[in-house]
């Protein structure tokens, strides 16, 4: 008779391999901002990659500081964790298991302040990480002035100490350079000041990264006790991600390889001085997608990305707008593109994620503008001036239009509904909606009613989702690639 979940011994100290490295006698080489998975399935587990290599030799103290968190649990199972990958790899299902043990311990930040300073005041610790969500990286938030503080005491103590990268993680252009700023704002108001933002300058080198490993939370109970009756232990922080994983850190190579070598896996960790490539590939290909599908599946009334990738309309439209619009819109190299894009389907059929659009909807016209508007501009561009049907792309001003109407029924979840509720008050009709919203450069950045068709292609989508639903819509999208749906929903 098998145990039950509640009989399984608890993950500790005791369950890490005796042929694996020697943990428990590394150094805290790395500060860590964030107990969730995100950095779990990413830092925590580049470095335990780049530790079983013998290259790099450090641990990760990392720091709860928020009342939320899972500093409990991370020092009841002495920093191990099971870290569980998922998916799909050129189209086959592929499931790996590794147990990682590159955390040390978690310190709270609220009650053992003292302990974060001591830690980076030694001199072997040259790297701070964080992963705070956007909300907390705002100069009005904690996250700053922590760090700022961090900072100011590794100045004050080891003035002469080796230089400190600092590696925000956060979905946030140029993350590197703002939080700089942020700091650098913030130092003027400590003890000395000038001498301070002197040394910042000398010894701190704020790198921008870009982080792209898909994570949904703690797996659902049924899941997490077959998972964890097949690894005959419990583990509160049991981790399932996707095979896929990316962590791009724009900084000169050799400097932070001397400090943080952990590009073992050079699809993985990629150390470079300009990493807008990979910005523009994960934020155009990956997220564009998300953003330009998420409306269409909520009204077509489908609830997860893994949903919409096999139905047969919107998963014929998530290919559509990858490799005839998006790819074609982009400046990336025609291989390097359709390969990635070819890997976002794998990842979007995962059969183990649950990725919600209700979700991936929320601020909704925002991400359009980050994330959309960038393909819809590069469309126009390569396409020339070959007269204006031709060079608008159906599928996005599709999906363009689609937003315009689901947000105006769901306006809780945007950030920018001051700016496009406006239209809404004065619009009388879909044609009038459409010209007014899309000649609006405060909400898009540019004025889309120039780019040519756009306005006549988005008009047409809305008139045609108001009056006869989604499903006609996808029907009537011309130019379906033959990059066809799997399955049925």
């Amino acid at each position: 008779m098998q145990p039950s979940g509640a009989d399984l011994p608890r993950l500790s100290a005791a369950h890490w391999p005796t042929g694996a490295y020697r943990r428990e006698h590394l150094p805290e080489r790395v500060l860590q901002f964030g107990t969730g998975m995100l950095l779990r399935a990413l830092c925590a587990a580049s470095v335990d990659a780049a530790n079983s290599a013998g290259v790099f030799s450090g641990r990760i103290a990392v720091i709860q500081s928020t009342p939320q968190g899972h500093a409990r649990a991370i020092n009841t199972q002495g920093g191990l964790f099971t870290l569980v990958e998922r998916g799909l790899e050129h189209g086959a299902p592929v499931e790996r298991t590794r147990l990682i043990g590159a955390i040390s311990r978690a310190l709270v930040a609220d009650a053992e302040w003292p302990a974060v300073r001591d830690v980076v005041a030694r001199p072997e610790l040259q790297v701070i990480v964080s992963n705070v969500t956007e909300a907390g990286f705002r100069s009005d938030a904690s996250f700053p002035a922590r760090l700022t503080d961090l900072l100011h005491t590794r100045f004050a103590r080891l003035p002469d100490g080796p230089p400190v990268f600092v590696i925000p993680t956060e979905l946030v252009d140029d993350n590197g350079p703002r939080l700089a700023a942020m700091v650098g704002r913030l130092a003027e108001a400590l003890e000395q000041g000038p001498e301070f933002r002197q040394w910042l300058g000398a010894r701190v080198r704020f790198c921008s990264s870009l982080v792209d490993r898909i994570t949904t939370g703690t797996p659902a109970r049924n899941v997490r006790a077959a998972l964890e009756q097949r690894l005959g232990y419990a583990d509160a922080l049991l981790t399932v991600t996707e095979p896929h994983s990316l962590w791009a850190i724009e900084a000169d190579p050799p400097a932070l390889r001397a400090a943080f070598a952990i590009d073992v896996l050079p699809e993985s960790v990629i150390i470079a001085p300009d990493i807008g490539f990979y910005r523009e590939r994960k934020l155009r290909l990956l997220n564009g997608a998300h953003t330009a599908t998420a409306p269409l599946a909520l009204l077509a009334g489908v609830r997860t990305v893994r949903e919409a990738a096999e139905h047969p309309r919107l998963g014929a439209f998530l290919r559509h707008i990858l490799f005839e619009e998006i790819v074609p819109a982009t400046d990336l190299p025609g291989d390097e593109g359709e390969a990635f894009a070819t890997s976002v389907i794998d990842r979007f059929r995962n059969p183990w994620l649950d990725h919600e659009w209700r979700v991936i909807a929320a601020n909704q016209t925002t991400k359009l503008r980050l994330r959309v508007v960038p393909s819809l501009i590069g469309f126009a561009r390569k396409r020339g001036t070959r007269g204006a049907g031709s060079t608008a792309p159906q599928g996005l001003a599709l999906g363009l239009a689609a937003s315009l109407r689901w947000v105006r029924s769901h306006p809780a979840g945007d950030a920018d509904l001051r700016l496009i509720e406006r239209h809404w008050r004065t619009a009388t009709t879909p044609q009038e909606l459409a010209a007014s919203a899309l000649a609006d450069a405060d909400v898009w950045g540019v004025n889309l009613a120039a780019l040519p068709g756009l306005l006549e292609a988005t008009t047409r989508w809305l008139v045609l989702l108001e009056r006869d639903g989604v499903d006609a819509a996808l029907d009537a999208l011309p130019g379906m690639p033959e990059h066809a749906a799997t399955g049925p929903t």
